[in-house]
């Protein structure tokens, strides 16, 4: 009734520094069995309660302590060498892991209804990141730390019962939910941010307090006064000739997170006779990701979501044009990233003489133009439409200074995996010699995915794959950003044939 394991482990690595090669973790995990000590009466199969906890270590690659000089290759009779620009850091100590979890079984009816839960803490220590960008006044481009202290809770519950049971029929259901939060406690002495993936425009970054997985991006400029007629509106670029920004590095301007809200899953499990119906499904809700595949589609015109952003002038004009779009200034000006205009004159293109060429692909971003009015304040000219409206070709209509515009949901429920099976019956199988089992199964993954974003893009291709420094621990991923991970999609159809002897 009541069960207790205690383990203890020693490991020593050289890649560490010679005082940290050794390293020790031990765990321990202890479960009651309630209804073994008291009587629950007949309805409960199974009341235990559980709990753990559990300390591992980790070390690096090779070659991650002290820098060494590299072939460069000969230059006459000379040999070149080259030191590498990572500044590396002989005093690494080993990653530290401790998990505490306390959980719940309970099986109830002769396991007609059955039920797990399960509560964890992890907190990592020391973790060894590499490639953390520092100033290049230090001679270097990027350097490793152990991190600090990052934190994860989370939440796991299964609940499964068998709705029906004749001598027939059979019928199992179950579903679980999955809970996960990560933040970051402290960082190492000298760095303020870890950054896990940044591009030009967004980034994967964590700041002290922040969850993991939170993503970053520049900030548009904006009128700030608020008795300004002109307040929220974006303040244009002149040299850009469209929105103005803050870049990332100077602002902290999250847009969102790469993590789910939750994981849930559901399993049905449908039997007649000797026919039984298997279906998965899964359902991801909340998180974002950025995607670059629609941000050069958006470019090449390719895109229907960024052409359904564009804002349709409607045959308006002059005065006209003007006086519509502040009329719906939250909608079109102070909302998101549009323009006014298109690439034909059917999705409302200004016509416009662009080398020597009249077409119909000018459009021109809403907003203000911010001027000096000599006297120490600001003057704003408007950009909306009426005469001195700056219009551009659409093909650099898109906002690349941001990320985002290429931001998507990546809500989604997915039919994982569905089978229909046949097991051939007993008393035909018993006539075959060193025959225990046979059964034929049809099968199919992956057919049907909603996504929230409907952007063509499936929400678990939402990542990057790069090798890691010195390729001895494969391929790492970026979580939260996608670059033409967009593939056919793909509906498998199988027959399987399970024999046991």
């Amino acid at each position: 009734m009541i069960f207790l394991d205690i383990t203890g482990r020693n490991d020593w690595s050289s890649t560490l520094p010679r005082e940290n090669w050794s390293y020790f973790y031990p765990s321990a995990s202890l479960s009651i069995i309630v209804n073994e000590m008291l009587n629950m009466g007949g309805g409960v199969e199974l009341f235990k309660i559980r709990g753990g906890w559990a300390k591992v270590g980790n070390d690096t690659d090779p070659y991650q302590l002290f820098s060494t000089y590299g072939n460069a290759g000969q230059w006459g009779d000379a040999t070149r060498l080259t030191k590498s620009g990572q500044i590396l850091n002989p005093n690494l100590k080993p990653e530290e892991a401790v998990s505490r979890e306390a959980g719940l079984d309970l099986n109830l009816f002769r396991n007609r209804i059955r039920f797990e839960g399960t509560y964890y803490v992890v907190e990592n220590r020391n973790q060894i990141i590499r490639n953390i960008p520092v100033a290049s006044s230090t001679g270097s481009d990027n350097v490793n730390i152990n991190a600090g202290l990052i934190r994860s809770k989370g939440w796991e519950f299964m609940l499964g019962g068998t709705l029906l049971k004749t001598p027939g029929w059979y019928w199992d259901v179950s579903a679980n939910f999955s809970r996960n939060r990560t933040r970051v406690i402290e960082i190492a002495e000298g760095i303020d941010v870890i950054k896990f993936w940044e591009d030009a425009r967004g980034g994967a970054w964590s700041y002290v307090g922040d969850e993991i997985g939170a993503i970053y991006d520049a900030e548009v400029i904006t009128v700030t006064d608020k008795n300004s007629p002109y307040y929220g509106y974006p303040i244009l670029d002149e040299g850009d000739l469209e929105w103005g920004a803050v870049e990332m590095r100077y602002t902290k301007n999250k847009i969102g997170n790469y993590n789910p809200r939750f994981i849930m899953g559901f399993r049905s499990s449908l039997s007649y006779k000797a026919f039984s119906l298997n279906m998965t499904v899964d359902w991801r809700n909340g998180g974002q990701f950025i995607s670059q595949t629609q941000r050069y589609m958006a470019e090449d015109g390719s895109s229907q979501i960024w052409l359904d952003n564009l804002i349709h002038p409607g045959g308006r004009t002059g005065r006209e044009l003007r006086d519509w779009l502040v009329q719906n200034e939250d909608k079109y000006i102070r909302n998101g990233f549009h323009v006014v205009g298109g690439p034909t004159k059917e999705y409302g293109g200004f016509r416009e003489n662009f080398s020597g060429v009249y077409v119909n692909d000018g459009i021109f971003v809403p907003g203000v133009w911010a001027k000096d009015d000599g006297e120490g304040g600001v003057t704003y000219i408007e950009n909306l439409g009426e005469d001195g409206t700056v219009i551009v070709p659409y093909v650099v209509s898109y906002p690349w200074g941001f990320a985002k515009p290429s931001m998507f949901d990546s809500d989604c429920v997915k039919l994982r995996e569905i089978s229909l099976s046949y097991s051939v019956p007993r008393d035909v199988v018993n006539r075959l010699r060193f025959i225990h089992d046979i059964a034929l199964s049809l099968y199919s993954r992956n057919i049907i995915l909603w996504t929230k974003a409907k952007s063509g893009i499936d929400p678990e291709r939402a990542f990057q794959a790069e090798s890691s420094t010195g390729g001895t621990r494969g391929t790492q991923f970026k979580q939260g950003i996608e670059r033409f991970n967009l593939e056919p999609w793909v509906i498998p159809v199988g027959i399987k044939l399970d024999i046991t002897f």
